[in-house]
């Protein structure tokens, strides 16, 4: 069996980025705004604004946590006051419990 090529799996196949330095602060980037990303759909959940997004027939999660936060992020600038409170105040919290971002935001 075929092991993948992580640079055909990333997409970097595509790029040609002479110094390692930047493909690796680019890199570390994406991986940020990924990991904050997955946080806003697993805010969705806290806050139970996920059940916007599933069938109502499942009890279960439908969308990927990185998904729903890509769906959230998108309809923020439209989104109501009260759900934004919601999902605001619930990002916060699961923001403040990881000690990553804690440090790197200075949050107290």
């Amino acid at each position: 069996m075929r092991t993948p090529n992580p640079a055909g799996i990333t997409g970097l196949r595509a790029t040609h980025i002479k110094a390692a330095a930047r493909r690796d602060r680019m890199l570390m980037l994406v991986a940020i705004a990924h990991t904050l990303l997955t946080l806003l759909g697993a805010a969705s959940e806290a806050s139970g604004l996920d059940k916007y997004l599933k069938a109502n027939t499942s009890n279960k999660r439908t969308l990927w946590l990185y998904r729903q936060g890509l769906y959230w992020y998108a309809c923020i600038p439209t989104m109501r006051e009260e759900w934004l409170v919601r999902l605001m105040n619930a990002y916060e919290c699961i923001l403040r419990q990881e000690r990553l971002f804690n440090e790197w935001l200075a949050m107290q």
